[in-house]
């Protein structure tokens, strides 16, 4: 009876992290689906990247479909990670409607109970708990669900837990995992959390050189990704159409409660998305203050203070005073939007909380955990839920004919959108010829030519490097400054025409990084685990 109640208390934790963590997503198991900023765009970018998986495609970079059927290097710029999530989760027979909310539910899930499991490792059991309720509700996690849908956000916020988790641990295998997942999940968030990581592992971890060396393992996983798209940028447009200075909140938008589902723009609007820290947040970090000062603890102490700091650049950033430091630091715009720094005050509340629960009785972190869930729950719901399954997005030509970008704005330099679809995907410009379709894949088109005289052809398909065409197995050059698409010459005569997305140098060299780093962590983790096996009568004695 004894160690059956014992277990039952072991759990109890547990469970009340997962009433906590349910209750606030319950909406996302619910039938229908909820139009967000960037939700819709996912259903389409799920059905592109699973026809590239089923093609056998395991790095996909092309949208096939997209762009009136040109197709686009669309995976090649925004975060695939998520694509991942939701095509499993599709191939697993649900719609890709309930797959978008299963991802969103997913990475909200794993980031709460990695919360807790990280600040177990640094509180006791009822400061962990109140530090992960504090954080479970804090506002900006359901704008980021509920208005603006952002998966790759949501699921990078969850890797930064793992890792935080990992660090404390000392699992490098696992902190390496979860660097390159976050990666994948959303490069330019990686811009903030990563920096973050870094510092935080050179101040917790015992050995600096092995968690470095496990971080850098992780940039190499996802080198696949980050690789291309930071040196191939300059191919595409589109990819930040955003002006920083219209996106700064004002002081009282940080400081007071708001809601609303609208864009972020210049200016107040009071439809607009919250941008609030959240009144408990807010308050917790305003006691933290008044006990940091007596903290006798030192390494304790210092680690509170580097997160007030980081509060305070964070604060700073988000206001537009900093807009000077903005223009001098160019790579901060690629942000884009300064309010997404309330990102890195998620972990940093969590820390806080769940220290100033060490300051104070039961009673008082019990009753701020029960405001925190009040104040908050009201966000926890989508403001519009609509009855609508696959075939509403994958029946209308405004989702399945643009760019799954905003705007359409995302194409090639050689080429804007395209608004209309080929009547066919080679057509003859010039010259008298009978073409025979063998093979029409994704990434690869195969036809039996038979030319009278020279000709020229164009195949309906963006042009994009990585795109060669073969005559007779003999590589032939394109002509792509037309109309951006793949024009070439055909001879006089019988020909096998092939044309083939193939990975360029820098491709090649990005995933073989990938590859070798990946093996790394798979040879030495079954190395780790041989070794504690063959060792396992081993004991020591004292």
């Amino acid at each position: 009876m004894k160690t059956e109640l014992h277990r039952i208390l072991r759990l109890l934790p547990f469970i009340i992290v997962s009433l906590v963590v349910v209750y606030a997503v319950r909406w996302l198991f619910l039938p229908g689906f909820m139009p967000t900023h960037d939700g819709e765009y996912h259903i389409i970018r799920f059905h592109e990247f699973e026809t590239m998986l089923k093609n056998g495609y395991i790095f996909p970079r092309w949208a096939p479909n997209l762009n009136s059927g040109y197709g686009v290097p669309l995976f090649n710029f925004f975060y695939p990670f998520p694509n991942y999530v939701g095509t499993f989760y599709h191939m697993m027979g649900l719609q890709l409607t309930d797959a978008f909310k299963l991802t969103l539910a997913s990475g909200y899930i794993i980031a709460v109970f990695f919360c807790f499991l990280w600040l177990r490792k640094l509180f006791p059991l009822d400061a962990s708990l109140f530090g992960t309720v504090v954080f479970a509700y804090f506002p900006y996690w359901f704008v980021d669900i509920f208005v603006r849908g952002s998966i790759g956000e949501v699921l990078a916020i969850a890797f930064v837990l793992v890792a935080l988790y990992s660090i404390e641990s000392e699992k490098g295998s696992f902190l390496s995992l979860s660097i390159g997942l976050m990666i994948l999940s959303h490069n330019i968030l990686t811009m903030i959390f990563l920096p973050f990581l870094l510092c935080y592992s050179l101040v917790r971890c015992r050995n600096k050189k092995i968690s470095i060396t496990r971080i850098g393992i992780g940039i190499g996983l996802a080198t696949y990704f980050w690789l291309p798209a930071l040196s191939e940028r300059g191919y595409v447009t589109g990819l930040n159409t955003v002006n920083f200075r219209d996106h700064f909140p004002l002081l009282a938008q940080l400081l007071v409660p708001s809601w609303g589902t609208g864009l972020s723009g210049a200016g107040y609007d009071l439809t607009e998305m919250s941008y609030q820290i959240g009144l408990v947040p807010l308050l917790v970090m305003l006691i933290g203050i008044y006990f940091i000062f007596n903290e006798i603890h030192l390494i304790r102490k210092k680690l509170l203070i580097i997160a007030y700091i980081l509060l305070g650049i964070i604060f700073y950033l988000m206001l537009s005073v900093s807009s000077f430091f903005w223009k001098v630091f160019a790579l901060l715009q690629l942000l884009q939007y300064p309010w997404r720094l309330l990102s890195l005050v998620l972990p940093l509340t969590a820390l806080i909380s769940s220290y100033i629960a060490t300051k104070l009785r039961n009673y008082i972190t019990i009753s701020i955990a029960v405001i925190a869930i009040l104040l908050t729950i009201q966000y926890t719901r989508p403001v519009t839920y609509e009855p609508r399954l696959d075939s509403y997005y994958l029946s209308r030509i405004n989702f399945t004919d643009g760019t799954s970008s905003l705007g359409n704005g995302f194409s090639t330099i050689w080429s804007p959108w395209k608004d209309r679809r080929p009547l066919k995907k080679l057509e003859n410009l010039s010259g008298d010829m009978n073409v025979k379709i063998i093979r029409e894949k994704p990434l690869e088109y195969l036809y039996q030519a038979s030319a009278d005289s020279e000709g020229l052809v164009r195949l309906n398909v963006l042009y994009y490097p990585g795109w060669n065409v073969y005559i007779d197995g003999i590589l032939t050059p394109i002509d792509f400054t037309r109309d951006g698409t793949i024009t070439f010459l055909i001879p006089k005569g019988s020909h096998m025409l092939k044309v083939v997305w193939q990975e360029t140098f820098i491709r090649k060299i990005a995933d073989f990084i990938s590859v070798i780093c990946f093996v790394y962590l798979i040879g030495s983790g079954i190395l780790r685990i041989s070794y504690a096996y063959r060792n396992r009568h081993i004991t020591t004695v004292k």
